[in-house]
């Protein structure tokens, strides 16, 4: 391998000796022109470095990394340096990953390292760290700079925790206490978990939770239970990830059969709805913009004849109206409420164009659209469906991207798809083509995608899970690798 080195060398120098007496044309004529391009193009420069946060609470020992945005997405050079005004209060690393050291202020300073010479800043406030101190507090400071846009670009990819907190054994309303969270076979949720879902890449967790079997008669939370939740979110805040947290299979709580009924049967409904949510937000109201509430999951009259393809005119004003009463509670509740990032859903968070084109946002630049779409149906959903994801597929999901671009994102509202997957058909390799497909054809108009794991593995029927929760471990990695790398 050696000789064979110091021959190709030798007579790469012999070739340029030759061409030195060569004229300009000659020189063309023996390198190609793209060589020649190549050689010659000019280095794209950095023209704008934004950071997600201009500052920062935390606590002795916890860590942040650091969050940026370069543009143009080409720049030749896109590395960045960090530097901190007093590392013995808090250092950075060469990767932007900040540790608090001990109590007081630090500056972070970000650069770029082309000729651009950029720079921005990071202020962090270190507190004491003590037992009594929780994620409540350390995320009390809230960046209102960042906008609904950029939060869900940094967002990135998600990961739902589905049938765990969101599990139940009864409709009815009535307190069952913590054990409702293994009731459908998923161990109970632990730090571990989410650690090992954020060390994948993903940078958002959805806690799909179930309220309405953890009241008491008059609507108040089970302290346990809310407790028990809080732990959890926690767990996600605690790892530096963006969490979303919801009513799930709550249709018990927002009736939209009673509510449709009459004038009377609304404001019942609209009451109860807003005396869950009140506590909720009252709970979650210190923590920062990491935290993000989805007014509810899939609002719908079960079995009806348009459940999935976007409900009536006076079932879709329904959900509009709950979701007018709840952006105007949160954002009366206090605290960091008034800055919350909301996602709403249309009727059933159906794709359907009935759904879509019946949302009506409330006047709030804080308000992320929530889409459900597993599709296209056949192949994503349907068990006895096709298995194999071909041209036609890939174009339903060019068509529906752009219909959410169109009637959202370029009008300046972000949707996140909340739920999304293809059920196992033993078709691994078909899976994998649609999520690199279904992920970077979403990223192309700024979409976080939230991938659906319910934890069932098994071939037919809505199995959707990639992440072994007893193990945490990704037993299906690659179609976890193809979520993170197709969502930059």
């Amino acid at each position: 391998m050696k000789m064979k080195k110091i021959i190709s060398l030798l007579t790469s120098a012999s070739l340029l000796v030759g061409m030195a007496g060569f004229g300009a044309s000659d020189a063309q004529q023996t390198l190609s022109p793209a060589t020649i391009s190549a050689s010659a193009a000019t280095a794209v420069k950095v023209k704008t470095l934004k950071l997600t946060a201009s500052k920062v609470t935390m606590t002795v020992g916890k860590t942040y990394t650091i969050k940026s945005k370069i543009t143009p997405s080409d720049a030749t050079n896109q590395k960045l340096s960090y530097s901190s005004s007093n590392s013995k209060i808090a250092k950075v690393s060469s990767k932007g990953v900040v540790t608090a050291v001990k109590e007081g202020t630090a500056t972070i300073t970000v650069k770029t390292t082309d000729k651009s010479n950029l720079s921005a800043k990071l202020t962090v406030v270190v507190n004491k760290s003590s037992s009594s101190t929780s994620s409540s507090s350390s995320s009390s400071n809230f960046d209102t700079k960042i906008t609904a846009m950029e939060l869900v670009e940094d967002m990135q990819v998600g990961f739902n925790m589905g049938n765990s907190l969101d599990a139940f054994s009864s409709n009815s309303i009535s307190d069952v206490g913590l054990s409702s969270e293994t009731c459908w076979s998923n161990p109970t949720t632990t730090k571990k978990m989410i650690t090992a879902i954020k060390n994948e890449g993903f940078n958002t967790i959805r806690l799909p939770v179930t309220w309405h079997n953890h009241l008491d008669s008059k609507y108040n939370v089970n302290a346990d239970w809310m407790k028990r939740v809080k732990e959890v979110v926690d767990y996600a805040i605690d790892n530096d990830m963006y969490v979303i947290l919801n009513m799930h299979h709550d249709n018990a709580i927002y009736d939209l059969s009673k509510a449709i009924k009459s004038e009377s049967g609304y404001n019942e409904v609209e009451k109860n709805y807003l005396k869950v949510w009140n506590q909720i937000a009252d709970t979650f109201k210190n923590y920062d913009e990491h935290l993000i509430f989805e007014s509810m999951n899939e609002p719908r009259i079960a079995g009806s004849a348009a459940e999935w393809n976007g409900g009536t005119a006076k079932e879709r004003d329904a959900v509009n109206k709950l979701n007018a009463a709840f952006t105007e509670l949160i954002r009366s509740n206090g605290g960091n409420n008034k800055y919350r990032f909301l996602m709403l859903p249309g009727y059933g968070a159906s794709a359907s164009d009935n759904s879509l084109n019946g949302i009506k946002l409330p006047d709030d630049d804080r308000l992320i659209v929530s889409v459900h779409a597993y599709s296209p149906y056949n192949f994503a959903m349907n068990a006895s469906g096709t298995t194999t994801f071909s041209q036609s597929e890939k174009n339903e999901l060019d068509r529906f991207f752009k219909t959410l671009n169109d009637k959202f994102v370029s009008k300046g509202v972000p949707v996140v798809i909340g739920e999304m997957g293809a059920t196992n058909k033993n078709n691994l390799s078909d899976r994998i083509a649609w999520t690199k497909y279904y992920v970077s054809g979403a990223r192309k108009y700024n979409i976080t995608c939230l991938w659906w794991d319910n934890g069932g593995f098994n071939v037919g029927g809505e199995n959707f899970g990639i992440f072994d929760r007893n193990s945490c471990k990704f037993k299906i990695k690659d179609i976890a690798d193809a979520l993170v790398k197709y969502s930059k």
